[in-house]
This record gives structure tokens, C-alpha cells and sequence, in this order.
């Protein structure tokens, strides 16, 4: 029979144990998924694009230092970890595979259609188009469908020469959302395996760093086609699926410390400058690429009590997103407007258009979802 001392101290730690479990099982509990700060993210990151595409294509002088630090929180990296956290949650949760290709294409398409008709509209009351039959529904095509980076040559002398490059990014979701339900087939035979998953995305996060090294000046085709596949973005996305599958890491470690997660990720852009590592816009490096995933998650779970409803509902960022450039373009061509009001016209233009598209297009598509998100 054992000492009672030890006795004492096993029944301690078995009390210990079980509150330990009781007491994270109720922060678990009351861990609500669908409460969070992605709108306000996702809004900020857009208009982080739409400021340094207007900042650069209107040649403006002036606050470049405001620029550089927002280079420091690119917009785009932040919508790939958002993605791969919600659309992973999206195809868990929905009832087939078949509910989740249509909410994902009621989600880009239907505004997507519409600001490709505005766009053309707008570009026809300044320009006038020659091109023949073929080139211009090849062009169309390729804007309604997957193939948003082509840029004919018909368009070089509209604007910037491309009426709405950041949609390149489109043909990159679409991708992964195709790949998605594969990468979920390859991972559970793995049983999702830890070091399996990691060797996976080191080597694509390896991939995405020789790319973006490479492709600095490099002109050729294959290289620019290279750079609109999913391929050197996949490992971002991964990030946030591992994080969307992790829910309990987040609620011990990330939830509620925005600040420490932004100071870590401040001190990641420190090192990355002082090594000399590719620290901004969408080639930012692995590690920091990294860091951001925690610090957008973290910031996501933190204070939603207080920034969760201020949107209340109004989900403009895609928006923003896809037609900040038509009126960059418009206002360049026009050619109307002094210096000093051509960002902040293109801003407000923007937001009003991206309301418009969530109340009359976005919001009613969405509607029509078979299946929503719910309560993790």
C-alpha cells in the first residue's frame, strides 16, 4: 500500500486533471465560430489593395511612407489565409460536394458578371474598341469564366493597359476551391498526419519562395503563367485550413491576443527586412507569411464582441476588391480630376459601387446557398 502522501498527491492531480479538462471544456463551449472579425478583415485588406493601386497608378507624390507600411499587411496573402480557413469550414460543413461548387460559384460569379458589364460600359463611354469578333468574345469569355488575367491586346491603350489586373487572383481562388475536396481525399488517408501535413506545405511555401525569386524580370510566358496558378499561393491557403481545423489552438493560444500576435508578426517583418528576405506586397516569404496566418486568425477572434456587428451584415470587401481598378482606369483615362482628388474619388466610387453590388447582387445570390455555416 502506498505512502498517504502519495495518495494525496495522486488524488490532487486527478482533481487537477479533471478541472483542467471541465474548465476547457466549457471555454470550448462557448468558442463560437461564427462570431468573428473576417468582414472587417477581409474589408481592410481590400482597401489596402484599392490605396496602393490608386497611390501607384496615379503616379502620386507624397506619403510613400504610409504605402510602405501597408505593404507590410498585404491584401491579397490576407484574403488566401481568410479563404483557406472559411471555404475549408465551408466543405465540412456542407451536406455534399455538389452544395459546396454552388455556394462557391454563387459567391464569385454573379458579381462578378455584373462588374464585368460595368466595367465594358465604362470603358465604352471613353474608348473605342478595335478589335474583331473573335479577340472580343475571346476576351469576354475569359472575363466571365476563369481566365481573368488575359489581357488582349486591344485594351493596352485603355488606362493602366489592363482594365482590372487585380483580378487575377479569381482564376487562384477558383483553383483552389477545385482542389480542395483532392487535398481533403489526400490528407484524411493520411489521417491527417502531422508531419505529413507540414512536409506538404514546406515544400509548397519552398516552391512559392524560389518562384518569387525567379520571376523578378523574367519576362517569359511560362513563368507569368506559373504566377496564376494556385501553386505558389497553395501553401497560404493551407495555413488557414490548418488553423480552421485546429479550433482549440485558437482558442487557447490565438483568441483574444491580437496585440501579441501583431507584435510577433511586426518582429517577423523586422528579421525578414534585416536579412534581407522579401518582407512585402504578395511575395512576402514563408516565415512571415506564417506569421501573418496566426495574426489574422488571432485578430479575427479577439474583441468580436465590440467589432464583430460593426458592418452589421454589409460584406463589401469583394466589392471593393473587384472594382477599385475600373474607376482607377476610368479616371485615368478621363483625365479630369486634379492630382489630389484622384484617390480619394476612386475610394468613394469604390465603396459606393461595392454597397451597391452587396445589396442588389451579392447579398440576394447568397440567398440561394443550400447551406450555411454554423456554430463551431
Amino acid at each position: 500500500m502506498p505512502p498517504l502522501h502519495l495518495e494525496l498527491e495522486t488524488a490532487h492531480y486527478k482533481v487537477c486533471s479533471y478541472t483542467t479538462k471541465v474548465v476547457i471544456g466549457l471555454r470550448m463551449n462557448n468558442f463560437n465560430f461564427k462570431i468573428n472579425n473576417f468582414d472587417a478583415i477581409r474589408l481592410v485588406a481590400a482597401l489596402q489593395v484599392a490605396i496602393v493601386h490608386g497611390y501607384h497608378h496615379f503616379e502620386l507624390v507624397g506619403g510613400d511612407w504610409i504605402i510602405h507600411i501597408l505593404s507590410f499587411f498585404p491584401g491579397v496573402p490576407i484574403f488566401f489565409v481568410v479563404s483557406g480557413f472559411l471555404i475549408s469550414a465551408s466543405l465540412e460543413k456542407g451536406s455534399s460536394l455538389t452544395s459546396y461548387f454552388q455556394n462557391r460559384f454563387l459567391r464569385i460569379f454573379p458579381a462578378l458578371w455584373v462588374c464585368f458589364i460595368f466595367s465594358l460600359l465604362s470603358v465604352m463611354a471613353l474608348f473605342s474598341i478595335e478589335a474583331s469578333l473573335f479577340e472580343f468574345l475571346k476576351w469576354v469569355i475569359s472575363q466571365i469564366s476563369i481566365g481573368q488575367f488575359y489581357n488582349p491586346d486591344f485594351m493596352r491603350d485603355y488606362g493602366v493597359g489592363v482594365l482590372n489586373g487585380s483580378l487575377w487572383t479569381i482564376p487562384v481562388e477558383i483553383q483552389f476551391y477545385l482542389l480542395l475536396p483532392l487535398i481533403y481525399t489526400v490528407f484524411k488517408k493520411a489521417k491527417w498526419n502531422s508531419i505529413f501535413v507540414a512536409i506538404c506545405i514546406i515544400i509548397l511555401a519552398g516552391i512559392s519562395y524560389k518562384f518569387n525569386g525567379f520571376k523578378v524580370g523574367n519576362e517569359a510566358l511560362a513563368v507569368k503563367f506559373f504566377g496564376v496558378t494556385v501553386i505558389p499561393y497553395l501553401y497560404i491557403f493551407l495555413l488557414g485550413v490548418i488553423l480552421q481545423r485546429n479550433l482549440s489552438f485558437i482558442e487557447r493560444y490565438l483568441a483574444g491576443r491580437a496585440y501579441l500576435w501583431m507584435a510577433a508578426y511586426l518582429a517577423g517583418v523586422g528579421v525578414s527586412s534585416y536579412i534581407d528576405l522579401s518582407s512585402t506586397g504578395n511575395s512576402i516569404n514563408p516565415f512571415q507569411a506564417a506569421l501573418l496566418s496566426l495574426a489574422v486568425v488571432s485578430i479575427a477572434y479577439s474583441n468580436t464582441a465590440r467589432f464583430s456587428y460593426i458592418l452589421r451584415g454589409n460584406d463589401i470587401s469583394y466589392g471593393v476588391y473587384i472594382y477599385h481598378m475600373i474607376f482607377v482606369n476610368f479616371i485615368i483615362q478621363a483625365d479630369c480630376l486634379s492630382a489630389e482628388l484622384t484617390l480619394p474619388v476612386m475610394m468613394l466610387l469604390t465603396v459606393f459601387s461595392a454597397l451597391i453590388s452587396w445589396k442588389v447582387v451579392e447579398k440576394p445570390s447568397l440567398r440561394l446557398k443550400k447551406s450555411s455555416l454554423k456554430s463551431r
